[in-house]
């Protein structure tokens, strides 16, 4: 252990020593990062804090080698070739000191680290196997593929990180740590010592690195480290020679991956439309992207969210450490437990990412609740019967063919195959015959109601019993599993009710996920108040947006109506117009108690709270004078008003 503490501590005390120094070359050479509308210094800070960084990494590993004390070979792996590694990470490093100095286009930068990787895998380096928790799985003519890729995308990884005082520093720092946790674990002294000298030349930068930074780490330190621990990574949990548990690189540089696929989902989301319409409403496109670029620089990474969250600096870059080391832990855990469930331990930190995620607040990736589909249900495809027909014989055939897999639990043995098949046509045309005479295909999507799915519910059910009787009318057959009639009545119930549902469902989400307006209260659970919410919700135009009920029935306290909470009853009012910033309280019921409506204004008038009444009126239209001889329908319009309380 001694031998890890020596280069750990001469690497610390070099970069100590060499980033005051890189600091002042810095500020001699112009290579400042300047502040703009995405960073969140608001002053000059000298850039090139990497060079620091691998200076002492590399004369302190540099010596070691030429030490007998330390025995190892200063390289990655023991078969690699090490000049061309070099050769890879020098390139890295002057490309990120070229950008430092003038901005490269993202193409060139691609263009060199993808030059820089493939260069890695074909002379030195590939990942033969991976070992995932189902197994190995050689990936042959993929090798060099799937190495490049990792290469490529760790090494930007880290750079998207570095956007906070002693970010990207830190969290490289505790990422050495965990492999050189796992390398001793191994057995891999090589990658063990090589980290921790790494570890050493990190923590010593990040001396100047931490919030309010003097220096930063610059395009040249985030890109050369990427490379390093994008290698690293894979060689301090080696298998065998080639194989690799992906599972423990994924962990440890975990936070980099997220933050990086995250940035490419949002911004390929953000960019993508269903539909391109000319001034005449002609569809031009379908499913294109709008142009924007997907590496284009935005202020929406992970620690960008924090910040607009109300996390200060300091507390943002905490919690993000915190992430790191908890993933640095799991990771050893995982490798140290060796009968550790990979499934179970997958699945629970898919949740916690999920929750983690959906915290954050990305509206781009909640396609389901942010409109990006309801332009489907524009076009007049929808509309068309043959359409619906053809969407029907697909769900048909499919809860058809996942009933029988469902009933023989997927051993189809080949006189079950021959009746499958050779029954498909007759259930087909049975259930078509019979949706079309329950007139299943006359309605419209957009204004599918509880009439409509109850129509669904009595063809799915007709559809079966039909198709029972004609098979039982043809004994040579054979003769049709009860079970698989049950199961496929069901799957095709939730197949052609949630197609037909959609559109409503779309709409309600992208609705109810609407934050705009001012915030009002409705007063009362009657029929009146759930037809008022339901005109606020749908009726977006009208800038209210419902956060609550009040009731005074304590038996309705807590409970929700279509998603929205009752938060209390009259006596609590006060407190919930300052708790959620209530600009307006609604009434519906026509018959309110004028003491409770006197109520009402002793607590609203003050606080400068609107009190209004929902109503649902009929109005008769007036027909100018020379139509009035002429028969006319007399059925009047409808409409919805709302009348302030005087």
């Amino acid at each position: 252990m001694l031998k890890y503490i020596i280069l750990f501590g001469l690497a610390f005390l070099c970069s100590l020593a060499l980033t005051p120094l890189v600091r002042s070359l810095a500020v001699k050479l112009r290579a400042l990062d300047l502040p703009d509308w995405r960073k969140v210094h608001d002053h000059p800070i000298p850039r090139m804090g990497g060079l620091s960084i691998i200076i002492a990494f590399s004369l302190v590993l540099y010596v070691a080698s030429r030490i007998d004390y330390f025995y190892f070979h200063p390289a990655l792996m023991e078969d690699a070739n090490l000049c061309w590694v070099l050769a890879a990470g020098v390139a890295m490093f002057l490309m990120g000191t070229v950008d430092d100095f003038r901005r490269l286009s993202a193409g060139v930068k691609f263009f060199i680290q993808l030059g820089a990787a493939i260069l890695v895998a074909h002379t030195s380096y590939q990942i033969k196997v991976l070992s995932l928790p189902f197994g190995d799985y050689p990936l042959g003519a993929w090798a060099i593929p799937v190495t490049v890729l990792w290469i490529v995308a760790i090494t930007n990884a880290l750079n998207l990180l570095d956007g906070l005082d002693g970010l990207a520093g830190g969290i490289s720092f505790i990422i050495t740590l965990s492999m050189f946790g796992i390398a001793v674990l191994t057995q891999n002294i090589g990658v063990a010592l090589i980290s921790m000298t790494l570890a050493g030349s990190i923590l010593g930068f990040l001396r100047y690195n931490f919030h309010p930074a003097t220096i930063f780490l610059g395009n040249s330190g985030a890109y050369t480290l990427g490379f390093i621990l994008s290698l690293l990574s894979l060689q301090s949990n080696l298998k065998g020679t080639t194989a690799v548990i992906f599972l423990i690189p994924i962990l440890l540089l975990g936070l980099p991956i997220m933050d990086t696929a995250l940035s490419m989902t949002r911004r390929l989301l953000k960019s993508l439309h269903i539909l391109g319409e000319d001034e005449k409403g002609n569809l031009l496109k379908f499913f294109f992207l709008n142009g924007k670029s997907l590496f284009k620089a935005d202020r929406d990474h992970i620690h960008h969210r924090l910040l607009q969250m109300g996390f200060t600096q300091q507390n943002a870059v905490a919690l993000l450490y915190a992430i790191t080391l908890l993933l640095g832990v799991v990771a050893f855990a995982s490798v140290y437990f060796r009968d550790v469930n990979q499934a179970l331990l997958i699945a629970s930190i898919a949740i916690a990412s999920y929750i983690g995620i959906k915290r954050l607040g990305y509206s781009e990736i909640q396609f389901l609740r942010n409109g990006t589909l309801l332009p489907l249900f524009d076009l007049n495809l929808l509309s068309w019967r043959i359409f619906k027909v053809f969407l029907d014989i697909v769900f048909i055939t499919l809860s058809y063919y996942l009933a029988f897999l469902l009933r023989f639990e997927g051993d189809l043995t080949p006189q079950v195959k021959a009746y499958l098949l050779s029954t498909i046509p007759l259930v087909l045309a049975v259930k078509i015959s019979v949706f079309f005479l329950t007139g299943l295909y006359r309605g419209i999507f957009r204004y599918i109601n509880v009439d409509d799915l109850l129509k669904i519910l009595k063809a799915t059910f007709l559809g079966n019993l039909v198709t029972l009787f004609v098979l039982w009318m043809v004994p040579s057959w054979g003769v049709m599993s009860w079970a698989v009639l049950v199961i496929d009545f069901n799957l095709l119930f939730l197949l052609i009710a949630g197609t037909r549902s959609s559109f409503r469902v779309l709409e309600h989400l992208h609705l109810a996920n609407n934050h705009e307006g001012k915030k009002i209260l409705l007063y009362g659970l009657e029929k009146n108040s759930v037809h008022a919410l339901n005109e606020l919700i749908n009726n977006p135009r009208l800038g209210l947006r419902p956060v609550g009920f009040i009731d005074d029935d304590p038996r309705n306290q807590e409970d929700f109506v279509n998603g929205i909470p009752v938060l209390g009853d009259l006596d609590s009012l006060e407190k919930i117009l300052v708790e959620y910033s209530i600009s307006e309280v609604i009434l519906s019921d026509a018959d309110f108690p004028p003491e409770k409506l006197d109520r009402l204004m002793e607590i609203c008038g003050p606080r400068q709270v609107s009190l209004r009444r929902f109503q649902a009126k009929l109005e008769e239209i007036s027909l100018p004078s020379a139509l009035r001889s002429k028969p006319f329908p007399s059925s009047p319009s409808f409409s919805l008003k709302q009348s302030r309380i005087d």
